[in-house]
C-alpha cells in the first residue's frame, strides 16, 4: 500500500469513528426526548470542531443526573461497542490472514478502525478525565463518582484491550507492508497512530468545551 493510500485509510477510519461516536450522543438524547431528530450531528468535515447537533441540555438537566451521564457517556459506549465488534467483523480470532487475500485487507481495515475506536475512547477516559474536560466532566459529575476511578478504570482496560490487540496487529503490518515482508518496527504505526490521533482529538476538547 502506497503512503497516499495508507493516509486515505487512516483518515478514513477517524470519520467513521467520529461520526458514530456523535451520533450515539444525538440519539441517546432523542430517546430522552431532548434532541429533535437523532440523525442531525454538526459532523465537521474537518473533524476538529464535531459536535452531536442541537441537544436541550436545560430539557436534560431537568430530567436528571441519569440522562446527563447517558448521553454525554453515550459516544464513549458507541466507540467500545465498534471496538468489539472489530475482531468479528475482521475475522481476527480466525488466525493469520494471508497478506495477499482479500481476507487480509479486511483484516488490515478493521485493525486500523479498532485502533481508531481505541483512540476516541481512551482520550476521553484517560486524557480527558485527567484533566477532567468535555463529556468526561458531565459523566463525573453526573455518577458521582471520583474522576481518577474512571482514570483507574480507563488505563487498566486500555492496557488490556492494547495487549490484546498486538497480535492482529502485527498480521495488519504484514498486509500492510506486502509483497515485502514486515520490518520489525511496522506494527508500532498503529499504536502511534492512535496516539497521535487521541492527542488531538484531547487537544481539541480542552481548547474547545
Amino acid at each position: 500500500m502506497t503512503k497516499l493510500g495508507q493516509a486515505i485509510l487512516g483518515a478514513l477510519a477517524l470519520y467513521l469513528t467520529i461520526w458514530p461516536h456523535e451520533m450515539g450522543h444525538s440519539v441517546a438524547a432523542f430517546l430522552f426526548g431532548c434532541k429533535a431528530d437523532w440523525w442531525r450531528t454538526d459532523m465537521s468535515v474537518y473533524l476538529w470542531s464535531s459536535w452531536a447537533g442541537k441537544v436541550d441540555y436545560r430539557c436534560l438537566d431537568v430530567k436528571g443526573p441519569t440522562a446527563l451521564a447517558t448521553v454525554d457517556f453515550a459516544g464513549i459506549a458507541v466507540n467500545l461497542f465498534l471496538l468489539a465488534l472489530c475482531p468479528v467483523l475482521g475475522g481476527w480470532c480466525g488466525g493469520k490472514a494471508a497478506p495477499s487475500d482479500r481476507t487480509g485487507w479486511i483484516l488490515l481495515a478493521t485493525v486500523w478502525w479498532a485502533w481508531s475506536n481505541y483512540a476516541e475512547a481512551f482520550s476521553y477516559l484517560i486524557v480527558n478525565t485527567a484533566w477532567l474536560t468535555s463529556d468526561m466532566k458531565t459523566v463525573a459529575a453526573a455518577t458521582g463518582m471520583s474522576r481518577w476511578i474512571w482514570f483507574t478504570a480507563g488505563v487498566s482496560a486500555a492496557s488490556a484491550i492494547g495487549w490484546l490487540m498486538w497480535r492482529p496487529t502485527k498480521w495488519a503490518a504484514a498486509v500492510l507492508a506486502a509483497p515485502q515482508p514486515a520490518r520489525g518496527w511496522l506494527p508500532a504505526v498503529f499504536p502511534l497512530y492512535a496516539l497521535v490521533a487521541g492527542g488531538a482529538m484531547s487537544a481539541a476538547r480542552i481548547i474547545l468545551t
